[in-house]
């Protein structure tokens, strides 16, 4: 380029369009694409289950006599722990979340379909490459057949591969549970004791400020549970309770559970936390309020405001028994969390004191204005993909105390006890905790991720008007 010629245009970027792929195609040729497509995706699962399948061998079980006998799992992580990876590490499913970016039960269920699939399922497998048999079968398939014997598993195998392709998953599902019963009752009996081994309780948000309770609980008492909260809703109804009859049930069901009307009993404390930013506690405002946070959840600002009036602390007032409030002083552009304070040190500050960060402590255990700032700041287990909560969270020295590291904000962070654990004892996993609170993970495998305090990121504030005027021209624009 000689001096003085402007830069080649790179050009625009032209974005592919769903109509692009679909010029004037028969419907022969459309569902051919179809068909195609499906069999691409049937045969990229295979090669991903392969490769799974290596990467795990690769993690046997014997790296874990590392974590010694402190470092072992506990109790009900052993219990539901699946079969399929009783050979393989306990680090290995993180590992495998972090490559995917996925969940750890994502990266679980798809390191269990991936060693039944190579292992004991191998014709199902080969299927499934030859594209003769779809993703969703080919998880029917796992789900029942991977606990049964391998001889059984085989027998099932020829007699329904062959037609499997003719059937939709549902009747795949029947045909092969007809032939277990038949075959091997046993195997279903172990699947019903399996499910009871993993039974347990909790809520499922569905995005929309609600959250669905799940309880597994065997068929007759889960049938006869929902039969004695139909009656009672129906008695509400029948004494002129108009609220649609499905609402009217969960109204009991939550009632059932927490029992507001039993004085007699000693009284349980649940641990709400409530996080939200200070423009959405009035309702007066012109334009859109930010979001808040109640458990961990995005909501709308006026929901917000609905829960704290009922608790009666709208507008940052007196918490209720056995609560607490604190309000987060953070920069609005970087959401990065600078200060926790109370009502009372507020008022201290507005006096000249200033409210700040806790200061470290010399001694091991972290003070508890320490674990405030860092349960606030991190929210949950900062372990990418990891969203256990406060409460079931240790906070962790990143640079060890024995170490020489500081019990210092800028030292600690909150992690579940499993990912301490891996933190702690796992070899060749590294962890980093970065000035400004970001945490950067390192796998054995050399893939690294990165995750950053929650925070309250408001979006940045519009740049003033003049900033055009004394910015420096652009060399590339005319």
């Amino acid at each position: 380029m000689e001096i003085g010629e402007l830069p080649p245009d790179d050009g625009v970027l032209v974005l592919v369009m769903p109509e692009d792929l679909e010029p004037s195609l028969s419907d022969t040729e459309l569902v051919a694409d179809i068909w195609a497509a499906d069999s691409r995706a049937a045969r990229y699962a295979a090669e991903r289950a392969a490769a799974i399948a290596a990467f795990a061998r690769r993690r046997h079980i014997q790296r874990d006599t590392a974590f010694g006998e402190r470092g072992g799992p506990g109790h009900d992580s052993r219990l539901r722990r699946h079969q399929a990876l009783a050979e393989v590490s306990e680090t290995f499913v993180p590992e495998l979340a972090l490559l995917r970016n996925c969940s750890e039960a994502e990266a679980e269920t798809l390191a269990v379909e991936s060693i039944l699939l190579t292992t004991k399922l191998r014709r199902t497998w080969s299927a499934l490459y030859d594209g003769r048999l779809d993703v969703p079968k080919a998880r029917a398939l796992i789900d029942l057949l991977g606990p049964v014997r391998l001889s059984v598993a085989e027998q099932i195998e020829q007699q329904v591969l062959p037609a499997a392709e003719k059937l939709t998953v549902p009747l795949l599902r029947q045909r092969v549970r007809r032939l277990l019963a038949k075959l091997d009752a046993d195997a279903l009996d172990k699947r019903r004791e399996e499910a009871a081994r993993r039974a347990d309780v909790v809520h499922q948000p569905t995005g929309d400020g609600m959250s669905r309770l799940l309880v597994d609980l065997p068929l007759p008492q889960a049938a006869a549970c929902v039969d004695a909260i139909d009656q009672y809703a129906q008695m509400l109804r029948a004494d002129g309770d108009e609220r649609p009859i499905g609402v009217i049930r969960a109204a009991v069901a939550a009632d059932l559970i927490l029992r507001p009307w039993d004085t007699t009993r000693p009284s349980v404390t649940a641990k709400l936390v409530v996080h939200a930013p200070l423009s959405s506690l009035g309702d007066d405002a012109d334009g859109p309020q930010p979001a808040a946070e109640i458990a961990g959840e995005v909501v709308t600002a006026a929901q917000c405001r609905e829960l704290l009036e009922q608790l009666g602390i709208l507008g940052v007032g007196d918490a209720p028994a056995g609560g607490s409030v604190h309000v987060a002083i953070g920069d609005p552009t970087t959401g990065r969390l600078h200060a926790l304070a109370s009502r009372r040190e507020l008022e201290r500050g507005a006096r000249g004191a200033g409210v700040c960060s806790p200061r470290a402590t010399p001694g091991y255990e972290p003070t508890s204005q320490q674990r405030r700032f860092v349960e606030v700041r991190d929210q949950h287990c900062r372990m990418p993909g990891c969203r256990r909560r406060p409460g079931r969270l240790d906070l962790d020295h990143v640079v060890a105390h024995a170490d020489g590291g500081a019990t210092d904000c800028q030292n600690l962070c909150c992690l579940c006890r499993r990912h301490h654990r891996i933190k702690t004892f796992a070899p060749d996993w590294d962890f980093e905790l970065l000035d400004d609170g970001r945490l950067i993970v390192r796998t054995p495998s050399g893939v690294s991720r990165t995750t950053d305090p929650p925070g309250w990121w408001l979006g940045a504030e519009p740049a003033p008007p003049w900033l055009d005027e004394t910015a420096p021209p652009d060399p590339m624009r005319c």
